[in-house]
């Protein structure tokens, strides 16, 4: 039986992880230096550790697709498991790319705007 997809959180929830966790997986800035000349230090850091939390989430996916893949090639895992371990990983860098995407397209639209 394939297990059920969990569902995504929301950023809200996200957000309050990152708060309780606390870290991030960024270093400097988060570490207190500068980051930018608008917005408060609490929502730079917080978006820094949402930012973080996503990069080492799609890391953890991915090398578990990875494992699991090399399980089913050495037989301890199921074909199925690896299909459905390697499709998430897929699933998880599309999504990482198409929002670096739109954020660079954003940014240059901003760079362009008229002063």
């Amino acid at each position: 039986m394939i297990p059920a997809i969990p569902p995504i959180p929301s950023i809200g929830a996200m957000e309050s992880l990152g708060a309780v966790q606390g870290g991030s997986a960024l270093g400097g800035a988060a570490a207190g230096g500068s980051v930018g000349t608008t917005g408060s230090a609490s929502s730079a850091n917080s978006f820094q550790n949402l930012l973080g939390q996503a990069i080492d989430s799609l890391n953890s996916v991915t090398n578990a697709a990875t494992n699991t893949s090399l399980d089913a090639a050495a037989g301890t895992a199921s074909a199925v498991d690896a299909t459905v371990a390697t499709t998430e990983a897929e699933l998880a860098t599309q999504l990482a790319s198409a929002v670096t995407s739109k954020a660079v397209t954003s940014l240059n639209t901003i760079m362009n705007m008229p002063v």
